[in-house]
């Protein structure tokens, strides 16, 4: 995988690595099917050279309406020992960029204060099997207490039904939820499962009925496919609304909610928006500070609406990075005019 001064940033943002491998074991998982262990290789950088690396990327955008920092993608981010105290040191050094950070986990989070105003999503997608699908993660229970924790420090946590699970989270969405607001989380992130056939033979061996999954399946090969899952994401989410949770569609919402700012993917101008607390595009910046920005850098183009139309001459001159820096900045969509 590239390193993190040449990756373009995810939907989610720039994805941070404090370990590579993770020992929980779920089923659902799709690391495994990126050949990615249980053993967490940790990273051999420290949290200043991470540092460096990111301002080296040329897609990266630092500041509070810069790019995302995502962790937790490619191994548990709070697990004790040595993974735990390389998270700390990047987060720590990471905080002196400004951005929004956002930490994915299954663990129960430290209280340290550097956690202090990060978004934590903290994973649950079962009350009741996670014993066959989580064998070797803390109870759903015992994730449930990083509400409390958050409160303690400072942070912002989140429940995560990251995948719902057809057939598992869908008839268990209420209880879930319910434990979550008991809890204390005020949001909650849905998102749809992807498989691979290694990932149905996993949960075949993990006793789980996987008929409710194929039924939603178009092509099932060994690249990772999402399900058709659009009804049971809706459905979560008008029932999360019902019990006076703010549902949310993406990761990215979750942490542009945290932190004030309008989400980095821009899922309003795509239709995608879920219309919570944040109005993201009440928070974009205004046409005249997206003219001036295009002024400062001698660019030529015009502002219309969600978009930025730029003169061939500048669209030409500017390199694909250098265009997506000025959508982040922007918070608009960049293209040629006719």
């Amino acid at each position: 995988m590239p390193s993190h001064s040449k990756r373009r940033p995810r939907p989610c943002g720039l994805t941070i690595h404090p370990a590579k491998g993770c020992p929980f074991d779920c089923s659902y998982c799709y690391i495994r099917d990126m050949g990615i262990g249980f053993e967490p290789k940790v990273a051999e950088i420290n949290g200043k050279e991470l540092v460096e690396e990111i301002l080296k990327n040329p897609f990266f955008v630092n500041g509070k309406i810069g790019v995302f920092l995502a962790i937790g993608s490619l191994g548990e981010p709070f697990l004790a020992g040595k993974v735990l105290k390389k998270t700390i040191d990047f987060i720590s050094s990471l905080k002196t960029l400004g951005n929004p950070i956002q930490v994915s986990t299954k663990c129960l989070m430290p209280e340290d204060p550097v956690l202090k105003g990060i978004n934590v999503l903290v994973t649950v997608v079962t009350l009741n099997n996670y014993k066959q699908l989580e064998s070797g993660a803390p109870s759903p229970i015992e994730r449930m207490e990083n509400a409390k924790r958050a409160a303690v420090i400072g942070a912002f946590p989140t429940l995560f039904v990251r995948p719902i699970i057809p057939g598992i989270t869908d008839v268990e969405m209420e209880d879930i939820l319910d434990e979550a607001k008991k809890a204390g989380f005020r949001s909650v992130v849905f998102g749809t499962l992807r498989v691979t056939n290694s990932t149905i033979k996993r949960l075949k061996s993990a006793g789980i009925d996987v008929k409710p999954i194929l039924n939603r399946i178009k092509t099932l090969d060994n690249s990772q496919r999402y399900i058709r899952g659009a009804d049971l994401k809706e459905s979560a989410m008008e029932m999360a609304r019902e019990k006076g949770l703010i549902a949310l569609g993406s990761a990215c919402c979750a942490s542009a909610l945290a932190y004030g700012v309008p989400c980095m993917d821009v899922r309003w101008i795509w239709r995608r928006c879920t219309l919570c607390p944040n109005k993201c595009w009440e928070k974009v910046p205004s046409e005249e500070e997206v003219i001036e920005l295009l002024r400062r850098k001698g660019i030529k183009g015009i502002v219309e609406g969600s978009h930025i139309l730029l003169s061939k001459s500048s669209y030409k001159r500017l390199s694909y990075p250098e265009r997506y820096k000025l959508e982040i900045l922007s918070r608009r969509i960049v293209t040629k005019a006719k």
